[in-house]
């Protein structure tokens, strides 16, 4: 991210408006906190980085003076969150949702600084039809068809592309307006980071949009397809289990949350005997985006061939971490179903442990023993795991000891590379109220696998369902 801030000296000159608590303020707050409690900050933070990081503080420092739009200080603070390489830590911006079937909800919406302060270009769609699917600038639709969006070369402080609203089947949004801003990623061929405003016009970032065949990103296709397909998604949001054939199981797993712990044991449970009934398996954990481990450990006798090797686990210690562990204590103290009693003891032995450590030490919490189960399943003799782009942390543990069995194979496309660090604190910065995350725990091997993610042992292709691909596979 050290490279973005050169691109920076012509942003947030625009829009000062008075206010009594400033960019600066936010800047500050959200640097003091990340330099104090960030496990990551040692490891980002080097001999070799240290000029490069001061510098980018510099001249961020320099920009916050004359940061007036809130949308301009929520850039500038998400390019500081995005020079550390930790997915898990994160800037958010919290706004309420529109009712867009309420006119009088839509009325008072569009009477907000948010929708009024939205920029607006006009651009000519005829010149921008027809054009090749891998060139960035044309028309684009959403799967779903709400919004048509013409991208153009458009350079104006960080972003070389804008998308501008053609098109809009939600009143909160006004053809003219701007709901997208792109930029190159160096280096990277069709790769680029966005800006992209929401329907109810609040800010968020994506450090990575791919543009391939027509389709930018996961859900932008060019009007000129004849067909949409995303076979790399799965929105479900439901676990299912299902019988694929004579030989094969499927077993949909979206999330190992911690506050679905009971519906997951009762799933688990009440479909073990059939997945101990045939030789194929196939684990769909596409858009999972992790949670408890535990969650997701009870997969693993499906795909064990041998003892292996855990990772090194460090919590950071300090006052503001401990004060998160408390309270996440206190919440897990009071959901009698989901948290048990020996995992709340083992947070209060944790975090009494923790209150003895220096402050901004590493504790270590695990010395990456050996896990082994008692035997190896005969079936499933061999398993699939289905993974996508927004499979991430717990979800991500799946997938490294799916790596240790002799019997699974990882099937898709690069997990989230939410691997290195974990356990997301989160506090609210004092002027603006956005939502900064902030890790607590790094992990010594799974680090090198942040932000890339980890690959699949076969790649899965755009062409055709993502479940018959991996039944073809599976069965080689």
């Amino acid at each position: 991210m050290k490279y973005l801030i050169p691109f920076l000296l012509v942003l947030l000159t625009q829009n000062l408006l008075a206010q009594s608590c400033h960019c600066m303020e936010e800047l500050d707050f959200v640097v003091r906190y990340y330099e104090q409690n960030l496990p990551g900050f040692k490891d980002n933070v080097t001999k070799e980085t240290r000029k490069s990081y001061e510098t980018m503080k510099a001249e961020l420092r320099q920009l916050a003076q004359n940061a007036g739009e809130t949308t301009d200080c929520f850039k500038l603070l998400t390019y500081y969150v995005e020079f550390f390489k930790d997915n898990h830590s994160y800037i958010s911006m919290e706004s309420e949702s529109v009712n867009d079937k309420d006119p009088a909800a839509v009325q008072a919406f569009k009477q907000t600084t948010a929708f009024a302060k939205r920029e607006r270009i006009e651009l000519n769609p005829r010149q921008y039809q027809n054009r090749p699917l891998n060139d960035i600038e044309g028309i684009y639709q959403t799967k779903d068809s709400v919004y048509t969006i013409l991208i153009a070369a458009n350079k104006k402080g960080l972003r070389d592309y804008v998308g501008v609203i053609l098109e809009s089947k939600t009143p909160l949004w006004e053809p003219g307006q701007v709901k997208l801003e792109l930029r190159h990623k160096a280096g990277m061929t069709g790769v680029f980071e966005a800006f992209m405003y929401m329907r109810n016009h609040s800010l968020q970032y994506y450090h990575s949009m791919v543009l391939q065949d027509g389709r930018l990103g996961d859900n932008w296709f060019k009007t000129s397809l004849r067909e949409r397909h995303d076979y790399n998604l799965n929105p479900s949001n439901n676990v299912e289990f299902r019988a694929l054939d004579a030989e094969t199981n499927y077993m949909r797993i979206p999330t190992f949350s911690g506050q679905r712990t009971a519906m997951l044991d009762t799933f688990y449970a009440h479909h073990d005997a059939q997945v101990r009934a045939k030789p194929y398996l196939i684990i769909d954990v596409r858009n999972n985006g992790g949670g408890n481990d535990a969650n997701a450990q009870q997969l693993l006798e499906y795909i064990y061939t041998g003892p292996f090797k855990s990772d090194v686990v460090d919590v950071y210690v300090t006052k503001d971490n401990i004060k998160v562990f408390e309270e996440w204590y206190s919440f897990m103290s009071k959901d009698t179903l989901n948290f048990d009693q020996a995992s709340l003891k083992e947070m209060r032995q944790e975090i009494d442990r923790m209150k003895k450590q220096p402050e901004q030490s590493y504790m270590r919490r695990s010395d990456g023993g050996m896990v082994k189960l008692d035997s190896v399943l005969k079936w499933p003799s061999k398993v699939a795991i289905i993974m996508n782009n927004k499979c991430a942390s717990s979800c991500e543990s799946l997938l490294f000891w799916a790596k240790e069995s002799k019997k699974t194979i990882l099937v898709g496309e690069n997990s989230g590379g939410y691997v290195g660090y974990g356990e997301i604190g989160g506090v609210e910065t004092p002027c603006f109220a956005f939502n900064l995350g902030c890790t607590m725990t790094r992990y010594r091997h799974q680090r090198k696998y942040e932000v890339v993610g980890i690959a699949p042992d076969y790649r899965l292709d755009n062409h055709s369902d993502w479940l018959e691909q991996t039944m073809r596979l599976l069965k080689e």
